[in-house]
C-alpha cells in the first residue's frame, strides 16, 4: 500500500512538473512571436521611411546624405534586419530606375550607388559592356535611350515624362545600367534660383500683388502720377545704373514661383534685371506706349520673406507692380512639334536634319558656337582643348557676301568652313548681318557708323517700309540684287548637300537693325519676300527656316517658320536656363515649333534647364569675347566649370556624340 501510494505521489509529481514546463514553454513562445512581431513592424516602417524617402518629391538632400542617413539605419539593424534593408534597397533600385530624369536631384542613394561612391563615376548611363556612354546611337540605332537616327523612330521620351517614365533610363533593367552618379555631378553649379525640381512642389493656390510704389527707391528714383498704371502710380524711371526698387515679398511654401513684372518702356522696347535675394532671377521686357506684363518664370523661393529688386539693364522704365504666384513646370506636350518643314520640296538632307533636331527636342540639348573660323577656329580649338570635344552645332554668318561689303572689300569663306564641317558630320547654322546698299549708308568712312556697320538702323537710311510698300524703286532693285548674291551661296551649299539652319532677320522687334526700324508690318512683307524669293524664285530648298524676331507681335505666320529662336545675353556667369522666354517663344505662333537659343552669352546650367523641363534645342554661344580671350577660353562670361558639365552632360549632344544624320 505505502509502494501504492508513493507510487501514485511520484505519479503526481511528474504531471505537474510536466504541466509547468508547458506553460513555460507556451509563455516563451508567446515572448518569441511578440518579437517578431515588433521587428516585423519595425522593418515595415523603415520599408515605408525608404519608399517614401524614394517617392517623396519634396527630398532636396543630397545623394551623400541619403547614404549616410541609410549607413546609420544599416548598421543598428540586426541581420534578420539587414535582409529586409536588402530586400528594400532592391526595391528601391527599381523604383528610382522608373523614376523622371528631370528629378534625378532629389533622389536617395541605393545601395549600388553607395558601393562605387569612392570611385570616380559618371552621370551618364552605362552601355551593355559596363563601360559609361551618354551619346546618342550611331546610325544603326542601337540603344534605346539615344536620339532617332536618319529614320526618325526614336524610342526615348521628353525629359518632361512623368515620374513613371523609364524611357529616359537604359534599357536594361539590372542595377548596374543605372548613371552611377556622384552628388556633384548631379547638382548644378549655378547660384540662380531656379536649381529645385518642380516636381517636389505641392500643388498651391497663391498670388499676391506687390505695388512699386510701396517699395525702397534708390535715390535717383521717384514715384510718377500715371492713370494707366495700378493705384494711378508708378516708379521710375531707372536712368542711372545705380537705380532700383527693392519690394519685400512673403512666400507660403518652399516651391517654385513666377514673377509677373507689369511695366512700360519709356521710348522703344527695354530690357532691365531682376533680382532675388541679390541674386539674378532673370531679364524682363518693357513694351512702349502701353503698360504690359511680363513674366520672369521659374524662381525657387524658400518658405518665408525674401527682396525682390527690380534693377536698371537699359533703363528707362516705369515700374508699375510686381505679382508673384504660383509656378509650374513646363508641359512635355511642348515638345509635339510640326512633323515636317514648310518648304515641302526640301532636299532629303535637309528633311533628315530636321527629323533629327525634332526626334531630339526635348531630350537633348544641342551644343553649339558661333565661330568664324570653323573647326579650326580659336572658340572651337578652346572648347576642345577645355571640355574633349567640339560643338555639335556651328555658327556662321553670311555678311561678308552681302554686295555692299564685297564692293567695299569684304571678302568671306564661311561657305567653304560651313562644307568642311558638314563632311565631319556636323550640323550648320547660317544667319545674315545684310548691309544696307551702300547708296543708304550714311557713312563709309572710317568712323563707328562705318560702312561694316551697315546693318545697323544708326548707319542706314534704308527704309524697308518703302520699298515694300512700291514707294522706293531703286531700294527695291538693290534689295532684289543682294537676295540673289545670298541666293547663289544658299545654292552651293545645296549643292555641296549641306542643309541649313537659317536665321535672317534676326532681333527685328530691337529696332537696331535695318530691316526692324520700321516696325512689324513692314518686317514681315519682308520676311515673307525673302521666303518667296528664295524658295520659289531660287529654289533654295536646303533651308530650314528659324524665325529670331523676339515678339510674337513680329510673327510672319506658321506656314514661313520652322523654328523660332532667342537672342538672349544676361550678363557675366547669369546661367538661368531662360525659362520665361522658353515660354514666351513657344507660344509665338498657334503651331508649336521648336524652340532654341540662337544666341547667347553665357550658357546655361544644364541641371537647371532639366530640373524645370525647359530644354532648348540648341544653344549658341556668341564668338570673340564671349567665349575666347585671343585663342584661350576666357571665364568672361562662363566659367570652365559650366562648360564642362554642359558638355559631359547626358542631356547634351556634342560633334563626338551625333548619330549619323544623313
Amino acid at each position: 500500500m505505502k509502494k501504492r501510494i508513493i507510487s501514485l505521489i511520484l505519479c503526481a509529481a511528474l504531471i505537474i512538473s510536466a504541466c509547468g514546463c508547458s506553460a513555460d514553454n507556451g509563455t516563451l513562445s508567446a515572448d518569441s512571436s511578440s518579437t517578431a512581431s515588433a521587428v516585423s513592424s519595425a522593418e515595415t516602417v523603415s520599408q515605408d521611411t525608404a519608399s517614401s524617402g524614394s517617392g517623396s518629391s519634396s527630398d532636396t538632400s543630397s545623394d551623400a546624405s541619403d547614404k549616410t542617413s541609410s549607413d546609420k539605419q544599416n548598421s543598428s539593424s540586426s541581420d534578420s534586419s539587414d535582409k529586409q534593408n536588402s530586400s528594400s534597397a532592391d526595391s528601391s533600385d527599381k523604383q528610382n530606375n522608373s523614376s523622371d530624369a528631370s528629378s534625378e536631384t532629389s533622389k536617395p542613394s541605393t545601395n549600388k550607388q553607395e558601393s562605387s561612391s569612392s570611385a570616380a563615376t559618371s552621370s551618364k548611363p552605362a552601355n551593355s559592356t559596363g563601360a559609361t556612354s551618354s551619346k546618342p546611337a550611331n546610325s544603326t540605332g542601337a540603344a534605346t535611350n539615344k536620339p532617332a537616327n536618319s529614320t526618325g523612330s526614336a524610342t526615348n521620351k521628353p525629359a518632361s515624362a512623368t515620374a513613371t517614365d523609364t524611357t529616359k533610363k537604359p534599357a536594361a533593367t539590372t542595377t548596374t545600367k543605372k548613371p552611377t552618379t556622384t552628388t556633384t555631378s548631379k547638382k548644378p553649379t549655378t547660384t540662380t534660383t531656379t536649381t529645385v525640381n518642380q516636381t517636389s512642389d505641392k500643388p498651391l493656390s497663391f498670388s499676391q500683388t506687390y505695388e512699386a510704389e510701396n517699395g525702397k527707391l534708390s535715390n535717383d528714383m521717384s514715384v510718377i502720377s500715371d492713370s494707366n498704371a495700378s493705384g494711378g502710380k508708378s516708379v521710375g524711371k531707372f536712368e542711372s545704373d545705380s537705380s532700383y526698387c527693392q519690394i519685400s515679398i512673403t512666400v507660403p511654401a518652399d516651391a517654385v514661383y513666377d514673377i509677373v513684372i507689369r511695366s512700360m518702356a519709356i521710348g522703344p522696347y527695354k530690357e532691365n534685371d531682376l533680382y532675388a535675394d541679390g541674386k539674378k532671377a532673370g531679364t524682363f521686357v518693357s513694351k512702349p506706349d502701353n503698360f504690359s506684363d511680363y513674366t520672369v518664370c521659374a524662381v525657387t523661393l524658400k518658405k518665408g520673406s525674401h527682396t525682390l529688386t527690380v534693377k536698371k539693364s537699359w533703363g528707362w522704365i516705369e515700374l508699375d507692380k510686381i505679382t508673384v504666384k504660383t509656378g509650374a513646370k513646363i508641359s512635355s506636350s511642348t515638345y509635339n512639334v510640326a512633323s515636317s518643314l514648310v518648304n515641302r520640296n526640301a532636299t532629303a538632307n535637309t528633311k533628315k536634319l530636321y527629323s533629327f533636331l525634332k526626334d531630339s527636342y526635348g531630350k537633348y540639348v544641342i551644343t553649339g558656337q558661333q565661330c568664324d573660323g570653323g573647326i579650326n577656329g580659336n572658340e572651337f580649338k578652346a572648347i576642345k582643348n577645355l571640355t574633349g570635344d567640339y560643338p555639335a552645332l556651328l555658327g556662321l554668318d553670311l555678311m561678308d557676301y552681302t554686295p555692299s561689303r564685297t564692293a567695299l572689300g569684304a571678302s568671306s569663306s564661311a561657305v567653304d568652313k560651313a562644307i568642311e564641317f558638314h563632311k565631319k558630320g556636323g550640323i550648320v547654322t547660317f544667319c545674315w548681318h545684310w548691309n544696307a546698299p551702300t547708296e543708304y549708308l550714311y557713312s563709309t568712312a572710317n568712323s563707328s557708323d562705318g560702312w561694316w556697320g551697315g546693318f545697323y538702323t544708326k548707319s542706314s537710311k534704308f527704309d524697308i517700309a518703302k520699298v515694300m510698300n512700291g514707294q522706293d524703286a531703286k531700294g527695291k532693285k538693290l534689295l532684289d540684287r543682294d537676295i540673289k548674291e545670298i541666293a547663289k551661296q544658299l545654292k552651293r551649299l545645296e549643292k555641296a548637300g549641306v542643309p541649313v539652319i537659317w536665321r535672317p532677320l534676326h532681333e527685328a522687334s530691337g529696332g537696331w537693325f535695318w530691316w526692324g526700324a520700321q516696325g512689324p508690318d513692314a518686317y514681315k512683307k519682308l520676311w515673307k519676300y525673302l521666303y518667296k524669293e528664295l524658295t520659289n524664285t531660287y529654289g533654295c530648298n536646303n533651308l530650314i527656316w528659324v524665325y529670331n524676331g523676339q515678339s510674337a507681335d513680329w510673327y510672319p505666320g506658321d506656314e514661313y517658320v520652322d523654328i523660332v529662336g532667342e537672342d538672349i545675353y544676361p550678363g557675366n556667369h547669369v546661367y538661368d536656363p531662360q525659362v520665361s522666354r522658353f515660354k514666351q517663344a513657344i507660344n509665338y505662333g498657334s503651331k508649336t515649333k521648336i524652340t532654341a537659343l540662337t544666341e547667347n552669352g553665357c550658357i546655361f546650367d544644364i541641371n537647371s534647364a532639366v530640373s524645370i523641363n525647359a530644354l532648348w534645342c540648341w544653344f549658341m554661344t556668341w564668338g570673340n569675347e564671349f567665349t575666347v580671350n585671343g585663342s584661350n577660353y576666357s571665364e568672361k562670361y562662363t566659367e570652365k566649370s559650366v562648360i564642362k558639365k554642359m558638355y559631359a552632360s547626358k542631356y547634351s549632344l556634342t560633334l563626338g556624340s551625333l548619330p549619323k544624320i544623313y
